[in-house]
């Protein structure tokens, strides 16, 4: 893994020499905000973990907060979102 995280620095330094080089500001604006996130980017090649399941309960959670105006109290929208793990969410074709 190491050794995979240490080829996607390199690849990256790379590529950033390149894009910061470039007349392209918005190339040049990217590897900016690419060269700030460097540390998590590269953890992936580390550790070969996202934070994609937090985000997808997080946006369940969202979803369902968005349907609380129909919930009784506080107490049941948290029990919900214990629940969700558990819960099918269906998307309604319209």
């Amino acid at each position: 893994m190491l050794e995979a995280r240490y080829l996607a620095d390199v690849a990256f330094e790379r590529w950033n020499e390149l894009a910061t080089a470039s007349k392209i500001s918005e190339m040049k604006t990217m590897a900016k905000a690419i060269k700030k996130h460097i540390r998590g980017i590269l953890a992936y090649w580390q550790t070969s973990i996202t934070s994609a399941s937090v985000e997808g309960c997080n946006n369940k959670i969202g979803w369902l907060t968005r349907q609380a105006y129909a919930y009784r109290n506080e107490e049941y929208l948290t029990l919900k979102i214990h629940d969700l793990p558990q819960m099918k969410l269906n998307k309604q074709l319209r």
